[in-house]
């Protein structure tokens, strides 16, 4: 199922006069989140499933690409063609026991100041949505969680109930996070100038400059360069004593 039905429902919100006046997009690993959720997902799936060949042969091709200088879109890619004959439901059962465990096993998944900012917004009417190269299934716990009810997220093409390890363009990574933003924003007729976006990483950088109003959240030095030079403001992601 395409993302642009599975992770965008607000059609007839784009028509509404009730729409929010703007939105304020959020990325999740490492913004949101203090974790890599993709990769802990598949910990958790090779623990869950038992599965100790798949992990190794996983790790092995996913070393093997960084070794090699692979490209944040190739590794993302690459990722997704190990879920290829994985059973859609089966990965979404996992993905809901996934967040059960870190939620109760990891203290301080959520970044408490991005949070905060995530909920100031929607006290202000804001509207928040995730962007991010994880999966639907992976990210609707932390969605309900905060309150969110749009996520733009990599669409995962499956055929029969199965994964078929391929996605579907354009990927929420990189400049693929703009051109979603871009569309989604163009649907419901609100201009981007007065939009918010909170990111974290250099890779952030599109989707930062997508919208009039981006917030860098500290954790990449050359990000948080970027945010000096061009006078855009710093967020440390945790309450600071």
């Amino acid at each position: 199922m395409r993302a642009s039905r599975v992770v965008i429902r607000r059609e007839a919100a784009a028509m509404s006069p009730h729409s929010p006046r703007r939105y304020v997009f959020f990325d999740v690993d490492e913004t949101l989140i203090s974790i890599k959720s993709m990769l802990s997902f598949q910990e958790y799936w090779f623990a869950a499933t038992g599965d100790l060949c798949g992990k190794v042969l996983f790790e092995e091709d996913m070393a093997r690409l960084r070794r090699g200088g692979a490209s944040r879109e190739a590794l993302n890619r690459r990722y997704y063609a190990h879920f290829a004959g994985r059973e859609v439901a089966a990965v979404e059962q996992r993905a809901t026991g996934w967040f059960n465990h870190v939620a109760a096993t990891i203290p301080g998944l959520f970044h408490s100041a991005v949070v905060a900012a995530l909920h100031r917004h929607q006290n202000q009417g804001d509207r928040a949505v995730l962007v991010s190269g994880s999966f639907p299934a992976l990210l609707a716990p932390i969605a309900r969680r905060l309150g969110v009810r749009d996520i733009l997220a990599t669409d995962l093409v499956t055929a029969h109930g199965r994964y078929t390890g391929e996605i579907r363009p354009p990927q929420t990574i990189g400049a693929g996070k703009a051109e979603v933003i871009a569309r989604f924003l163009t649907a419901r007729r609100v201009p981007a100038a007065q939009c918010h976006a909170y990111g974290d990483d250099l890779s952030d950088l599109p989707m930062l400059d997508a919208v009039g109003h981006p917030v860098v959240v500290r954790g990449s030095g050359e990000l948080e360069a970027q945010a000096l030079h061009r006078g855009w403001p710093v967020l440390s992601p945790i309450w600071e004593a």
